[in-house]
């Protein structure tokens, strides 16, 4: 027995699910590479530790040290749908926390003097956040497009809920505009 088909609903927009296993295999070999380019500039062991691709969200990528142990966690569908705007500069972030570590303890702060400085060294922008273009986010983590005066919003699919019942409103932090969805 045949299955009915489904009707169309439209254009769907394309949802990477994640990196294969070659772009997996750069960002790892990307890391070594900093690491060893971070041993030669400064006294600290130039050891690579464990990459993981299991960030969920907005957040590119975190270094972590639990219990002793450090490692690099991505976020592989923001790589996967946007790789020339986290290749180097992202990883090249979390590697400078992991040296701001191994170099100078627990003491600088997590953006401050010393990560610059690796930073720079790296030969990457010391940028603290990614610049992954709204619509991109809109298109891989289900965010929501609403726009201000002077630029476009990805909101969250909580916000953007809130937003519409009008339980909330939010407003951009750069020109105090009322967001509106960008539909409109």
């Amino acid at each position: 027995m045949k299955r009915a088909q489904e009707p169309d609903t439209g254009p769907r927009l394309h949802k990477p699910d994640g990196l294969d296993a070659v772009r997996r295999l750069e960002i790892v070999r990307l890391v070594g590479n900093l690491y060893r380019i971070a041993a030669q500039h400064f006294d600290c062991s130039g050891d690579t530790v464990p990459v993981r691709f299991t960030l969920r969200g907005l957040a590119a990528g975190q270094w972590r040290l639990r219990n002793g142990s450090e490692s690099l966690h991505f976020n592989e569908r923001l790589f996967a749908a946007a790789p020339e705007q986290h290749m180097p500069d992202t990883v090249a972030h979390e590697v400078a926390h992991s040296v701001v570590y191994r170099c100078f303890g627990r003491g600088p702060r997590p953006h401050g003097r010393e990560w610059r400085m690796v930073m720079e060294q790296l030969g990457c922008k010391a940028q603290v956040t990614h610049r992954t273009p709204p619509e991109i986010l809109a298109q891989t983590l289900n965010r929501h497009l609403y726009r201000c005066r002077c630029r476009i919003h990805a909101l969250g699919p909580r916000q953007h809920r809130y937003a519409i019942h009008g339980r909330r409103s939010y407003q951009c932090r750069v020109c105090g505009d009322r967001l509106v969805p960008a539909d409109r």
